[in-house]
This record gives C-alpha cells, sequence and structure tokens, in this order.
C-alpha cells in the first residue's frame, strides 16, 4: 500500500471515529433531553388532574374523564391512575381492565413509588412515571401516568437519520480530501524521489532541494544530502587507497623486472647471480610486507561481530607492548609514566581484545620511536571517572598541519614521511581498531618538533 493511501485512510478512520463519537453523544444527549422532558410532562399531567379531583369539589370523577377525553393535547396512549393508601384505583382516566392494571402498575412498582418517592420506568413503547401526591393532607395516594412519545420518537427518526446521512457524507468528503491533502504533502517527497533516481556514482556532488529548510521532508533532504557528501568521501577514500596501493605495489614490482631483465642481458658469475637474487629477495619481502598489512586491514574492517572483549589492566597491556617492541629493536628508547596514581585497580581498567589494542599501542611507539632521531617515544597512561587515556609523544619530524586528518587514511603518507620505510596502513588499522573499542584516537603535532597520538577508551 503506498504512503499516500495509507495516510488518506487513516485520517479517515480517525475523523470517521470523531464523527461517529459526536453523533453517537448528540443523539444520547438528545434521548435523555427528550425522556426527561416527556416525563416532566406526564408528571405534569397527572398533578393537574389530581389537583382537579383532590381540590375542587364541583368537578366529579366522570366530569373529569370527560374533559380527558376532549381534551385537544392528550397524548398518544395517554393513562393516567389515582391509587390510594390501600392501593385501590381512585381515579382511573380510561375505563380499566383488572388484568392491564395489573399489568402496568403492580403492587411491587407501587410499594418502589411510595419508598422513593419517584419512579421513571418503560414499558415497551410506553413511558411510565410513577410520583406521591404531595397533598399529605388528603391521605397517601399515588399518581402514575403512561404515554408513547410518538412525536418525540418520530423526531428522534428523523435525527437518526440525518445524522446518518451527515457521518457518510463527512467520511466521503474526509476521504477525498484526506487523499488530495496526502498527495499535496508528500509532493515534496515524490519529487525527492525523481531526484534521487538521478543520482549515480558519478553525480554525488548533485544535491538534492532542500526546500524551505525547517520542515521534516527539507531535514530529509538535508540529511541525504550529508549522505552524499560522507559517499563521495568514501569514493575519494577508495580512490585514493586504489591509487596508493596501486603506487606501492607498482614499486617492488617494477624493481623486481628491472633486476630480472639486467640479469638476462648477458652472462653473470655466481656471485653476481647472487647480488640480483638478494635484491630480488628484498623487493618480494618488501611485496609480502605490504600485502599482509593490506590483509590486516581488510580483517580489522570486518572482525567487529567476531571479537571477543575481556576486561584488563591498560597499564599491563603498555608494558607488555613495550618489552616485545624492545626485543625488536633494542635501540628504541620507551618510557612509560602515569598522569596520575590510581586509587582502584578499575580506574585503569578497560574492556576490549587484547591482541586488537596491543597492534594499537604497538604501532604508536613503533612509530614514535621510528620518525624520532633519538628513537625515544614516552608514553603516558591518564584516567577520570569514565575513560582511560595512553598518550604516545614523540620528538621527531611531526606532521604537516594541513596533512594531520588525513594521515589515517588507508596508504596515505605524510609528504615528509616518504623517507622513512612504511607503507601508510598501520594509522587507520589503529582507527578502526579504536573505533570498534567505541573510543578516539586524536593527534596534535607541529611540523619539526614532534607528534602526540592520545587513545581514549571508556571504562568497563
Amino acid at each position: 500500500m503506498k504512503i499516500r493511501t495509507k495516510i488518506a485512510l487513516q485520517f479517515t478512520l480517525i475523523i470517521a471515529l470523531i464523527l461517529a463519537t459526536f453523533s453517537a453523544s448528540f443523539y444520547y444527549i438528545a434521548e435523555q433531553n427528550r425522556k426527561e422532558e416527556f416525563y416532566k410532562n406526564l408528571l405534569d399531567r397527572a398533578l393537574t388532574r389530581a389537583d382537579l379531583l383532590v381540590k375542587n369539589q364541583k368537578i366529579t370523577k366522570s366530569l373529569l374523564k370527560v374533559i380527558d377525553k376532549e381534551t385537544l393535547s392528550k397524548l398518544y396512549s395517554e393513562k393516567v391512575l389515582m391509587f390510594n393508601a390501600d392501593n385501590k384505583i381512585e381515579y382511573a382516566s380510561y375505563d380499566p381492565d383488572s388484568s392491564m392494571i395489573y399489568y402496568y402498575y403492580n403492587a411491587d412498582l407501587l410499594k418502589s413509588v411510595r419508598q422513593r418517592k419517584y419512579v421513571e420506568t418503560v414499558n415497551g413503547n410506553l413511558l411510565v412515571v410513577g410520583a406521591m401526591y404531595p397533598q399529605d393532607t388528603v391521605g397517601k395516594y399515588v399518581l402514575m401516568a403512561s404515554a408513547e412519545d410518538k412525536f418525540g420518537n418520530s423526531q428522534l427518526s428523523q435525527l437518526r437519520e440525518s445524522l446518518a446521512y451527515s457521518f457518510l457524507f463527512g467520511v466521503l468528503i474526509t476521504t477525498v480530501l484526506g487523499f488530495i491533502f496526502a498527495g499535496q504533502s508528500l509532493k515534496p517527497i515524490a519529487g525527492m524521489n525523481k531526484e534521487i533516481s538521478t543520482i549515480t556514482a558519478y553525480s554525488l556532488r548533485k544535491p538534492l532541494n532542500e526546500g524551505n529548510g525547517q520542515d521534516e521532508i527539507a531535514q530529509l533532504a538535508i540529511n541525504f544530502n550529508q549522505m552524499l557528501n560522507r559517499l563521495e568521501q568514501s569514493f575519494d577514500l577508495q580512490r585514493s587507497f586504489v591509487s596508493n596501493a596501486s603506487h606501492e605495489l607498482r614499486t617492488p614490482l617494477a624493481g623486481i623486472k628491472s633486476e630480472i631483465q639486467v640479469a638476462l642481458e648477458e652472462e653473470r658469475t655466481p656471485d653476481e647471480y647472487r647480488k640480483v637474487l638478494r635484491t630480488l629477495l628484498n623487493d618480494t619481502q618488501r611485496l609480502v610486507e605490504l600485502t599482509n598489512s593490506l590483509l590486516q586491514l581488510a580483517q580489522s574492517e570486518k572482525k567487529e561481530r567476531m571479537i571477543n572483549f575481556q576486561e584488563f589492566r591498560l597499564d599491563e597491556l603498555i608494558f607488555q607492548t613495550q618489552e616485545e617492541l624492545q626485543e625488536q629493536h633494542p635501540h628504541y628508547q620507551i618510557y612509560i609514566d602515569f598522569d596520575g596514581i590510581p586509587d582502584r585497580e578499575q580506574d585503569i581498567t578497560v574492556s576490549g581484545n587484547l591482541v586488537l589494542l596491543k597492534t594499537v599501542f604497538s604501532n604508536l611507539i613503533d612509530n614514535a620511536c621510528k620518525y624520532s632521531s633519538d628513537k625515544r617515544a614516552e608514553v603516558r597512561i591518564g584516567f577520570d571517572k569514565k575513560t582511560c587515556s595512553v598518550r604516545v609523544i614523540d620528538k621527531g619530524i611531526g606532521i604537516p598541519e594541513d596533512e594531520t586528518q588525513r594521515i589515517f587514511e588507508p596508504l596515505y603518507r605524510a609528504k615528509n614521511a616518504t623517507s622513512f620505510r612504511g607503507y601508510g596502513i598501520g594509522l587507520s588499522i589503529c582507527r578502526r581498531i579504536v573505533d570498534m573499542h567505541r573510543g578516539t584516537i586524536q593527534v596534535k603535532s607541529q611540523l619539526g618538533v614532534g607528534s602526540t597520538f592520545e587513545v581514549t577508551l571508556p571504562h568497563v
């Protein structure tokens, strides 16, 4: 079902419920008012007859009956009875049949009237009212009156019919207006869909119309444009990655090809062939290292759901990393210190994957030593109530200010770092691993002065 149809139907349903509730409430109030008015009219007529009979000695029961028969404003099926203290009929506006009297006005009903002073009830189409005659001086009289409210019922029937037609007409109008309203409301989305259908991988720079920039549809267009910008950046990063990877792969392959061509040009001595083979081995080793780095980067992109987290002390991980690096590079100078003495073990405890985080700190410390003339790196461990932090500080070559954010891109290397051995993959892997641990990695650097990389991880 299309959204336009769904909105129109939901709108119609809501209005239909409102109309139905209003109609039912209006009809109920009209019905209650009609009954109340009719009951009051019945009681007044019964009291009038009783007053004529009791207070006016000149009017006899026979004369009162004649008056009742000749009254033009007599109600349909109107009957008025007056009972004395013994529940005997003192007066009847018609010639009563004993069974009819018992049917309409039985002893239980008369008893209820005497107890409650006033009773309203319904008997089929008849509305019945019973009341105590207020003149106590003449005895305990009970007045009973009944009649059928044909005029009121007719009015209610017409009201029901009017409300039914009004309801159907209102629902019809609401349905039509609902479709028109939904169509107008979704018109910007339809235009947006049309614009989106023209966007391809080669036209990501084409933004959507953001309208007034304030309503929800405009916000959707703004978010979509922001997503297009992120996609474009991802594509640019991918193109840069392919370009850099091709360059890094081409260099050792070109060297291998050149060495082979030179070696095949003429006969050489065994020592010369060994020299060529050693050169080929070095270039092949570079290819293996680059391939492994690319594989590690690819694996870090897809391991997020598979890694196992455990709790461990961050300082112990740093000391293990220091030990392993100094075993591999005895000339490295790695110094570790705390920004503050932890009072509790939880202050420097994090949850994560030990192997992956060791890769992060190993890369950062190794880079700090590699790019420093004194091969020195300072590691400072800090903490607060929510996070632990590790700062790796060096006094090396630094990073140009306009390249500090790009160094986390795969295979990107700062211009002043090209003379050092590396492929520009380590920092990309570091950022990915830190993101997987819901942490942050930041860099502050000054060209020719040094760099500070800070990794922040949440506590357990």
